[in-house]
C-alpha cells in the first residue's frame, strides 16, 4: 500500500507556502480598501470644513472686520473722553490746591513773620488797662488847662467888648449926622431904579424890539447906538442889583431881550429864567427861553419850557408855533403837524400854515391831505386878495 504523504513535512511546508501566499493576496486587497476608505473620508472632511468655512466661519470673520473700524473710533472716542475727564479732574483739583492750600514753607514763612511782629507789639505797645487809665489821666489834665483857658479868654473877651463898645458909641455919635443923608441915598437910588426900569422898557419899545424874537418878528435893523444905549441901562440895573435891591420880574424880561441882541445869550437865559422865576405865569419869558435854548442846542430844555408853558395857556398859539418849528427841525413830522392844526384851531386866520401843513404832508406821503392844505391856502389867499 502506497502512502500519500511521503513526506510530512514538505506536505507542510507547502500548505504554509501555499496558505501565506493566499493571506498575502487578501492582505494587500484589504490594504486598498481601507486606503480607500480613508481617501474618501479625508475628501469628504475635506469638504465639510471648506463649506463650513465658506458658509459659517467666513461670514462671521467678514462682519467682524466690517465692524472693526467703528469698534476703533469707538474705543478711541472712549479712550478721548476717559483721557478729557482725567485731565480736567487733574486741572480741578491743582485749581483747588492753588486756591485752597498754600505751601508749607510760606506758611511756617508767614508764622515766623507773625511771631516777630508779635514780639514786636509786645516790645512796642502797652496794655488796654494801662491805655485806660492814661488816658482819664489826659482827659483830666486837658479839663482842668480848658476851664483855665475858658475863664482867661471870657475875661479877655469882655475887655474886647467892652472896648468894642465903647467905640461903637464914639463912632454913632460921630456918625449921627450921616444917617439923614444915608437915607436919601437909598431913597435916590430906588428912584433911579425905578426910572431905569422904566427908561429901559421904553426905549426898547422905541427900538421896535419885539417881546418875542421869532424869525418873522425880530429886529434886524437895530442901530448900533440904540443898542449901545440899551445895554448902558442894562448894567446901571445890574450895579444897582448888586446893591441887594431886587429887580421888578417884569425888568429881568426887558435885560434878557437886550443881552440877546447884544448876542450875550448866556446872560439873555439867566435874566430870562430870573424872570419866569419871580412870575410863574410870564409867558413871553417862556417862549423866549424856549427859541434860545433851541439856537444853543439845547432841544430838550426848550421843548419843557414851551409845555410848561402850554400849562399856563394851551390857547397862546404863539407857543404851538414855535414848538410846530422845533419838532420839525428835529424831524418829529406828527408832532409837527399836530401842534400846527392846533394853532388852525386858535387862530383860524394863519393862511400860512394850510402851506406848511401842506409841505409836510407831502414830506410824509399824504398826498390827499397834502392836496386839501395847499388847496384850503389858495382859497383863503384869493379871499383876502378879494
Amino acid at each position: 500500500m502506497k502512502f500519500t504523504f511521503k513526506n510530512p513535512f514538505e506536505r507542510f511546508k507547502s500548505i504554509t507556502t501555499g496558505v501565506s501566499s493566499i493571506r498575502k493576496v487578501s492582505f494587500v486587497k484589504a490594504n486598498k480598501q481601507f486606503a480607500l476608505i480613508l481617501g474618501v473620508v479625508f475628501i469628504v472632511s475635506l469638504i465639510t470644513i471648506i463649506c463650513y468655512w465658506f458658509f459659517k466661519e467666513k461670514p462671521y470673520y467678514e462682519q467682524m472686520l466690517a465692524g472693526k473700524d467703528e469698534l476703533i473710533k469707538t474705543l478711541k472716542f472712549t479712550r478721548d473722553k476717559q483721557k478729557k475727564i482725567y485731565e480736567n479732574a487733574v486741572a480741578m483739583y491743582e485749581t483747588k490746591l492753588k486756591n485752597d492750600y498754600i505751601l508749607k514753607s510760606v506758611y511756617d514763612e508767614k508764622v515766623n513773620d507773625y511771631e516777630q511782629k508779635l514780639t514786636t507789639y509786645r516790645n512796642d505797645y502797652i496794655s488796654n488797662e494801662i491805655h485806660k487809665k492814661k488816658l482819664s489821666e489826659l482827659e483830666k489834665r486837658l479839663t482842668e488847662e480848658y476851664q483855665s483857658k475858658q475863664k482867661s479868654l471870657q475875661e479877655e473877651d469882655e475887655q474886647k467888648i467892652n472896648t468894642l463898645e465903647q467905640k461903637v458909641s464914639i463912632l454913632e455919635d460921630q456918625n449921627a449926622n450921616l444917617k439923614t443923608p444915608l437915607e436919601k441915598s437909598k431913597e435916590f437910588v430906588q428912584v433911579e431904579k425905578d426910572s431905569l426900569e422904566d427908561a429901559l422898557a421904553l426905549e426898547r419899545k422905541k427900538a421896535l424890539i419885539p417881546s418875542i424874537i421869532l424869525p418873522e418878528t425880530k429886529n434886524k435893523a437895530l442901530a448900533a447906538d440904540v443898542l449901545k444905549k440899551l445895554v448902558t441901562i442894562k448894567d446901571k440895573l445890574k450895579s444897582i442889583e448888586e446893591m441887594n435891591l431886587t429887580l421888578k420880574p417884569e425888568t429881568y424880561f426887558e435885560m434878557g431881550l437886550v443881552s440877546y441882541y447884544n448876542k450875550q445869550y448866556n446872560e439873555a437865559i439867566e435874566e430870562w429864567e430870573n424872570a419866569v422865576s419871580l412870575n410863574k405865569n410870564n409867558i413871553k419869558a417862556y417862549v423866549c427861553l424856549g427859541i434860545v435854548y433851541n439856537e444853543q442846542k439845547m432841544a430838550d430844555n426848550a421843548i419843557k419850557v414851551l409845555h410848561r408853558a402850554l400849562e399856563i395857556n394851551p390857547k397862546f398859539a404863539t407857543i404851538h408855533l414855535t414848538l410846530a418849528r422845533l419838532y420839525e427841525q428835529k424831524g418829529n413830522l406828527d408832532n409837527a403837524i399836530s401842534e400846527y392844526t392846533k394853532i388852525l384851531e386858535i387862530s383860524p386866520e394863519a393862511i400860512d400854515i394850510h402851506k406848511t401843513l401842506g409841505a409836510l404832508y407831502e414830506k410824509k406821503g399824504l398826498k390827499e391831505e397834502a392836496k386839501k392844505s395847499f388847496a384850503q391856502y389858495e382859497k383863503l389867499k384869493s379871499g383876502n386878495t378879494k
